[in-house]
C-alpha cells in the first residue's frame, strides 16, 4: 500500500500500472528493485520521449500548414500588419464594392424585366459596369500611347 501511495503522489502512472499488473498476477511487489530517484528518472525519460515525439509532429504540421494557401495568407497578413496595412479593412472595402456592383446588376435586370428601361439602355449595360468599362478603356488607351 505504501508503494501505491508513493506512486500516486508522484503521478507515476507507469508504476501504478506495474503494481496493478503484479497484483493481478499474484506477484509480490518488490520495493527494493528500484529506488525513488531511479524510478523518477525513468519516468521523466519516458515523458521526455513522448514530448519529443509530439514536438516533432507539431513541427511537421506547422511546416505543412505554412505551405498552404491559408498559411500564406497568415504570413502576408502579419507582414502587412508590421507595415501598418490593415488587410481586413481593405478586403472588406473590396467586398462591399463587389456587392454594390452585383446589387446594381440585379436592379438593372429587374428594371428591364419590369420594362422600366429600353433594350437600347439594356444593351449599354448597368451604369456601374459602364464606368468600370470606361476606366479600363482609358487605362488601355494610356498603355497604348506609351
Amino acid at each position: 500500500m505504501k508503494e501505491i501511495n508513493r506512486a500516486y503522489q508522484e503521478g507515476d502512472l507507469a508504476r501504478l500500472l506495474e503494481i496493478e499488473r503484479q497484483h493481478h498476477l499474484g506477484e509480490t511487489i518488490d520495493n527494493s528493485t528500484e529506488d525513488d530517484v531511479t524510478r523518477r528518472c525513468i519516468n521523466l525519460e519516458k515523458q521526455n520521449e513522448i514530448l519529443k515525439t509530439q514536438y516533432k509532429k507539431l513541427t511537421q504540421e506547422l511546416h505543412l500548414a505554412r505551405n498552404t494557401a491559408e498559411g500564406a495568407m497568415v504570413s502576408d497578413s502579419r507582414k502587412a500588419a508590421k507595415q501598418g496595412i490593415d488587410y481586413t479593412s481593405i478586403m472588406l472595402k473590396q467586398l462591399k464594392s463587389q456587392i454594390n456592383i452585383i446589387a446594381d446588376i440585379h436592379d438593372f435586370i429587374k428594371d428591364f424585366r419590369e420594362q422600366k428601361i429600353t433594350i437600347k439602355d439594356f444593351l449599354s449595360g448597368p451604369p456601374s459596369l459602364r464606368s468600370i468599362r470606361e476606366e479600363m478603356m482609358e487605362e488601355f488607351g494610356t498603355v497604348m500611347i506609351f
